[in-house]
């Protein structure tokens, strides 16, 4: 009986590890989802504070779940991921019920599951729980507890928490993630195909302008929380690479781009998904999305002229896959690190 507790935890402690990761991963997407759950609950005042619920969310679970895989104070992670899990049941419920037109976030933008599928994981996940605890007086403590396991594993996902916040996702699982054709690129556009319309200042729109040619979208999505040291940066970079003649810049802002006249604007939403910085540098050659980067990491001018000599897939393959292989190995690792070690 205890072998069967045993595994029970260890499927709970799985998902939930791995979908506070996946959260972790795209910070500024999980903030999107908790934004929609404080609207939907009227909630909209605490919209500032999407961004920290999201991350502080996201890492309890990734603890709680790291928790049950290693056996660490099972008593006290009963309790945490029993209130965690009926707290999470209880919410998805009422989405299910209501049926309001929002991704219930359990995955981030990995997994998207109807709020019917959401609440019916929670209530298998709650099942697991009850088999592995209940009674709680009963909770056994592991043979071996791997507290080792446990502290090298929040070390590790308190760093990648850190990476996340300053760079754009290794992993893109957006509309508009790398290798992506645009609609208005694609001779027959596809239903699935995302377009990024943009406006120009005198209102008229100019979505072809994205359709051809090697273009470096310098985005804007919150122009009051870009500093102007941070705006005459992207600025600098954009007015630099129009000389190099490499590629053409465009300014694209949710409002006005700070210092920046005859700017074009997009929906706030589409540049969020377009590159998760605030403040950010995005390829797109002859429609398709090549690479992306945040403000902070802007590429070299050298490194824009290699990607725009190379066929779409070509530079897709050499700018993204570096990223994607580092990540996998990462959760390896760390996986690794939380049953293994």
């Amino acid at each position: 009986m205890k072998s069967v507790k045993r595994i029970c935890a260890f499927v709970a402690g799985f998902v939930l590890f791995g979908a506070g990761l996946l959260k972790l991963m795209d910070p500024v997407g999980a903030s999107l989802v908790v934004g929609e759950y404080f609207n939907f609950f009227h909630l909209g005042f605490l919209a500032p504070i999407s961004k920290v619920t999201a991350v502080l969310f996201a890492m309890l679970e990734a603890v709680v779940g790291a928790a049950l895989l290693t056996g660490v104070s099972p008593r006290i992670t009963s309790v945490v991921s029993g209130v965690l899990l009926l707290f999470f049941t209880v919410l998805t419920l009422i989405l299910w019920i209501k049926n309001p037109p929002m991704d219930c976030g359990c995955f981030g933008e990995a997994i998207h599951l109807t709020h019917f599928q959401s609440f019916i994981k929670n209530v298998v996940l709650c099942a697991l729980w009850a088999v592995a605890f209940v009674p709680l007086k009963s909770v056994w403590k592991p043979p071996r507890v791997k507290i080792g396991s446990f502290a090298i594993a929040m070390i590790s996902v308190m760093a990648f928490t850190v990476y996340s916040l300053l760079h754009v996702p290794a992993m893109d699982f957006t509309p508009f993630k790398p290798g992506v054709t645009l609609m208005q690129a694609q001779v027959t556009p596809s239903a699935d195909a995302p377009l990024l319309s943009i406006c120009a200042p005198d209102g008229e729109y100019c979505d072809e302008l994205l359709a051809s040619g090697h273009k470096l979208l310098l985005t804007v999505y919150d122009p009051d929380d870009l500093s102007a040291g941070k705006a005459a940066s992207l600025k600098e970079f954009g007015d630099a690479l129009r000389e190099l003649g490499t590629a053409e810049p465009v300014y694209v802002a949710a409002g006005e781009f700070p210092g920046v006249e005859g700017a074009y604007t997009a929906d706030r939403r589409n540049l969020m998904s377009l590159n998760r910085s605030n403040g950010g540098a995005t390829l797109i050659s002859n429609g398709m999305v090549i690479a992306k980067w945040p403000e902070r990491s802007l590429p070299e001018f050298s490194k824009i002229e290699s990607l725009v000599a190379l066929d779409g897939a070509s530079a897709v393959a050499q700018e993204n896959t570096p990223r994607r292989l580092k990540l996998q190995g990462f959760l390896l690792y760390l996986f690794a690190v939380v049953l293994l070690v």
